[in-house]
């Protein structure tokens, strides 16, 4: 009767643990930023053509994405996490995030000096196939978190 009990009390743990390891591998790039960055709410969600219009990163270079940016672009707030499909694709998607930046630098650095310091700080992060970049967050330690799953 102890050997049925600890049995039925094994497999009920199976199946409380095995659906929450399920939905953490399945969790999008979005629900990562969601969970991680404090600020998300305020943000305003960009989406895969805006992630093209606006910094150049080709639908067919990566497999998941998070864009998420202060919609008046006065505080210099944005987040943005892309998961590239291969190397050559995390290389181009490397470059075309650092151009942004630096085109970013170039516009505030003369009309928006607070803008332009925050620009300053933000840097292009990679671990494996994951690129974030992350400007003004509210936890220095952003970045690193978001990449820390990988």
């Amino acid at each position: 009767m102890k050997h049925v009990i600890s049995l039925l009390l094994i497999l009920s743990f199976c199946f409380v643990l095995i659906p929450s390891c399920a939905e953490k591998a399945s969790e999008t790039l979005m629900d990562r930023v969601l969970r991680v960055a404090e600020d998300s709410s305020d943000l305003s969600r960009m989406d895969e053509d805006e992630l093209y219009d606006v910094i150049g990163i080709a639908p067919e270079d990566y497999s998941d994405y998070a864009y998420l940016a202060d919609y008046d672009a006065l505080s210099g707030r944005e987040l943005v996490l892309v998961r590239a499909v291969d190397e050559e694709a995390a290389e181009r998607i490397s470059t075309l995030l650092s151009l942004y930046l630096e085109h970013r630098l170039k516009a505030t650095r003369n009309y928006l000096p607070d803008v332009y310091r925050v620009l300053s700080e933000a840097a292009v992060r990679q671990e494996n196939l994951l690129l974030v970049l992350s400007v003004a967050p509210p936890d220095p330690e952003e970045a690193s978190l978001l990449l820390q799953e990988e």
